[in-house]
C-alpha cells in the first residue's frame, strides 16, 4: 500500500457539479514512507490549492509533516518536526516556533490515514460501536474515532462503488469534524468515496 501508490479523486459540489481534484500518493524511500496529498478546487470567491507532505518511519510514526495552504492571494505554510525519542513536536508557522508534547508514535493526519488502512487490511480493527482510531497532530492533538457501518454501493459522482462505510470523527482544538469514508473491500482497502460536511456545503470525493 505504501509503495508506489497514486490515487486521484474527483471533487464535487452537493449538486454533483465538479469542484476540483485531489491526489493521494505514497512511496517507500529506504526505511521511510513518504506520503503526499494535494487538493485543488475553485470556490465561489477564490481558487484554493492545498499541499500536505508527510515523512514517516515503517510503523507510520511521523518524522516530519508540512502543509502549504493557498487561498486566493493568501498563502500559509506550517511544518512539524516529530521527535519520537523525546515525544515532542516542533511546529514552525510564519516564523514562529512552538514545541508541543506528544504521545509515543505520534502521527500526522496522512500517517494516521495510512495506518488506519493498514489495520483495516490486516483485519485488526475492533468491530462494533464507536472505536478509537488513534490520534493525530495538526496544531493540536485530535482524537479520532470510527464506527463501521453497513457495506453498501455508493455513488457520489459518475461511478458506483461497493464500499465498507465508516463514520470517522476527529475531536480536538475546540472543534469536532465528522466525515464518511467508503473503503473498497479488497486487500489494499482503497478509499473510493468520501463525504465531508463544511459550513459552506457538504463536499464529496470519488476515486477516478
Amino acid at each position: 500500500m505504501a509503495a508506489g501508490e497514486r490515487l486521484t479523486f474527483n471533487l464535487y459540489w452537493p449538486s454533483g457539479i465538479p469542484l476540483g481534484e485531489a491526489v493521494l500518493q505514497a512511496a517507500q524511500s529506504g526505511a521511510e514512507v513518504r506520503l503526499e496529498a494535494t487538493v485543488t478546487a475553485d470556490l465561489p470567491q477564490h481558487h484554493v490549492s492545498y499541499n500536505f507532505s508527510s515523512l514517516a518511519d515503517p510503523q507510520l510514526c511521523s518524522l516530519r509533516f508540512s502543509e502549504t495552504l493557498r487561498e486566493g492571494s493568501k498563502t500559509r505554510q506550517t511544518t512539524y518536526e516529530f521527535d519520537q525519542v523525546r515525544n515532542r513536536i516542533r511546529r514552525t508557522q510564519d516564523g514562529q516556533v512552538a514545541e508541543l508534547p506528544a504521545s509515543p508514535c505520534a502521527r500526522d493526519p496522512l500517517a494516521l490515514l495510512y495506518h488506519f488502512r493498514r489495520q483495516l487490511a490486516a483485519g485488526s480493527l475492533p468491530a462494533g460501536g464507536t472505536q478509537s482510531a488513534g490520534t493525530f497532530y495538526l496544531g493540536a492533538e485530535y482524537a479520532v474515532d470510527y464506527q463501521a457501518l453497513a457495506s453498501e454501493t455508493v455513488k457520489v459522482g459518475v461511478k458506483a462503488w461497493q464500499g465498507e462505510r465508516f463514520q470517522i470523527t476527529a475531536t480536538g482544538g475546540g472543534s469536532v469534524q465528522s466525515l464518511e469514508v467508503w473503503f473498497h473491500p479488497e486487500s489494499a482497502r482503497l478509499p473510493v468515496a468520501v463525504r465531508v460536511p463544511f459550513s459552506l456545503a457538504t463536499f464529496s470525493a470519488e476515486l477516478q
